[in-house]
């Protein structure tokens, strides 16, 4: 009797000192996840690169910790391989309508899992069909006990891709989950940047995604912040759910997801944001749109964008998006990404004596606050807005002010322009001007150690990729500047 009585006092003993754990940690928690809420609403002085990164450094350190006191009461029981839910997972797609004969579920080198076709697939034959039912959506969380959430917070009022990752958190956590056979063949994780360390994020310097990325971290690591908050403050039942299982980790999952997977489907709700099963597992080529949603079938349609013979992996065309988009959002460069583009900053100085009489001239055309232009892949790598913003940059005063009593600035645009507006000289000093800015910003790019990982070869890709592009421009813009050198014959 005397052991059953001790036994009993001591599993009382554990269990308060483990409800003191807890407590603690949550208190622990809650001063970190305000001092995210702090830094991440500190944006003075982020235009200078190196505040930037420090500031970044003072997160993820911030973020590192909560990780941690997360992990010690979340802890998670050890992965199911992708490959055990697929067979579950068909029978799930198929009992729901789903239509995919002749293709199967595999795996492929430098791609984990895709699609590959069993038979052979002609240009524009029907792939595979996949009901509404199936796909998850804004709707849907906005149907669900999350709604109430919805109805009180704006930033989800006018964010559905946020409100899908809460959705998608709680249906991953419900064992009873419609969509349980779609969630578990899901990723663990990601090669987005939320999954990169900050030794690999530096590894992208001088690439402007390197700012992009830093941006996108910190958005990301405020919505943490803002919806721990309000999910451990608000009195509403479904954020009762959400309490022990939204950690950083798990949200950094969700968005991943959301940034890999979401689409925007025309059904008959509207236009609206979606998980499509099935067709969200065929990986990125070049090519053309060939996805659609059929109203009267109430299901998505994917059309082969070639010929598909069997034993391939199928793959579709994501869009019309450069490799910078890719990278942040997908965690993925396309080397032959004939859309690619590369974001150059131009601005006007404060101490240029002619910089109102720029600025005006410039707001005429529409581009008085741009301060980023795009170099393209391609024949003409140079974008209208940066050839307008060169020569208006490099114009002599007198050049400034015949512009802008012309009634059609506009012709600066034209890469051809109008010689009234644009003599030779004036043509001189922007090309010459381009090709210097843009042998200055290649000069930057080093080369670094072989990759080790993913995310550091997906890095190097990117920045060869960028380097491809500056140097097409910078062989363009020297044949413009021989052309414009060369003396006009005349014929007699």
């Amino acid at each position: 009797m005397g052991r059953k009585s001790q036994s009993k006092h001591s599993s009382k003993k554990n269990t308060a000192k483990e409800n003191n754990r807890y407590i603690q940690n949550r208190k622990e928690l809650n001063v970190l996840v305000d001092k995210v809420l702090r830094l991440t609403s500190f944006f003075q002085n982020l235009s200078n690169p190196n505040k930037s990164w420090e500031h970044h450094l003072e997160i993820e350190t911030v973020l590192r910790q909560i990780i941690n006191i997360e992990t010690v009461y979340n802890s998670k029981s050890k992965p199911i391989p992708r490959q055990a839910g697929i067979q579950n997972y068909l029978k799930w797609l198929c009992e729901n309508g789903a239509q995919y004969d002749g293709i199967q579920i595999s795996e492929f080198e430098g791609y984990e899992l895709g699609l590959k076709a069993n038979k052979d697939f002609k240009e524009g034959s029907l792939i595979l069909t996949v009901p509404a039912k199936v796909m998850i959506t804004e709707k849907n969380a906005q149907d669900s006990d999350l709604s109430e959430f919805i109805q009180v917070d704006p930033l989800l009022q006018n964010m559905p891709n946020i409100t899908l990752a809460l959705f998608l958190l709680l249906e991953k956590c419900n064992p009873d989950s419609f969509w349980k056979p779609y969630v578990d063949i899901l990723p663990e994780k990601y090669s987005t940047i939320l999954y990169f360390t900050s030794d690999e994020i530096a590894l992208l310097k001088p690439s402007p995604v390197f700012e992009s990325t830093l941006k996108l971290y910190r958005s990301i690591a405020r919505q943490y912040a803002y919806f721990y908050n309000k999910i451990h403050s608000l009195d509403i039942p479904v954020l009762k759910k959400l309490q022990n299982i939204f950690t950083f980790d798990n949200y950094r999952w969700a968005v991943s997801t959301v940034m890999t997977r979401q689409n925007n489907v025309q059904l008959a709700d509207g236009n609206i944001a979606a998980f499509i099963p099935l067709w969200d597992m065929c990986n990125h080529e070049q090519g053309k749109i060939t996805t659609d949603f059929n109203k009267d079938e109430n299901v998505g349609e994917c059309y082969a964008l070639r010929d598909f013979k069997a034993g391939e992996q199928i793959f579709i065309f994501y869009g019309v998006r450069p490799n910078a988009d890719l990278f942040l959002h997908n965690g993925f460069v396309y080397p032959n990404n004939e859309h690619d583009s590369l974001s150059l900053i131009l601005g006007l100085s404060s101490a240029d004596p002619l910089r109102e009489l720029r600025l005006s001239l410039l707001t005429k055309l529409g581009l008085g606050g741009v301060t980023h232009f795009s170099l393209y892949k391609g024949d003409n790598p140079i974008s209208a807005e940066m050839l307008a913003f060169v020569r208006i940059f490099t114009m002599k005063e007198d050049e400034l002010k015949k512009c802008s009593e012309e009634s059609m600035p506009s012709d600066l645009l034209d890469s051809a322009a109008n010689m009234a507006l644009v003599n030779e000289d004036s043509e001189r000093r922007a090309y010459t001007y381009l090709i210097t800015r843009c042998s200055l910003v290649r000069a930057m790019y080093k080369t670094g150690a072989a990759p080790h990982n993913l995310h550091s070869k997906n890095v190097k890709l990117l920045k060869q990729c960028e380097v491809d592009l500056l140097e097409g421009a910078i062989e363009y813009l020297n044949k413009q500047l021989q052309n414009i050198n060369q003396p006009t014959k005349v014929n007699m």
